[in-house]
């Protein structure tokens, strides 16, 4: 059975004082991401997303208020979908010494299209 969230409520997020705008589903979904060099894509995961935005999984250390483009793979009717969005990096966390980083991004232009993609992984999930 799957489970539904409802994105119209507010999350209760202790970390966040204020609550955050939409509840975050834990999610592990491949992603390419374009930041310095648009030719060549980086590849890593999700570990939530939310309709606004989404944390990643990254081999690199991002700016704060960088600009980078994301193609989220999502497996919808039976076949493998890209939403592609424009996107800015709000937080860093991560250690150099471990190459591993998490970057907060949020959706800056995401397309009705792919917002529509979006939606419909969300009521499937």
């Amino acid at each position: 059975m799957r489970r539904r969230t409802d994105w119209s409520r507010k999350s209760k997020d202790p970390d966040q004082p204020n609550g955050r705008k939409h509840a975050r589903a834990l999610l592990n979904l491949p992603v390419e991401y374009y930041a310095t060099n648009p030719k060549a894509p980086r590849m890593g995961h999700t570990s939530d997303l939310s309709p606004d935005g989404v944390l990643l999984n990254i081999p690199e250390k991002l700016d704060i208020g960088q600009s980078i483009k994301l193609a989220i793979f999502v497996y919808l009717d039976k076949t493998v979908e890209t939403i592609e969005v424009n996107s800015q990096v709000v937080w860093v966390a991560g250690r150099e010494k471990d190459g591993s980083f998490q970057s907060g991004v949020k959706f800056i232009d995401l397309s009705s299209n792919d917002r529509h993609k979006l939606e419909k992984f969300f009521e499937e999930y």
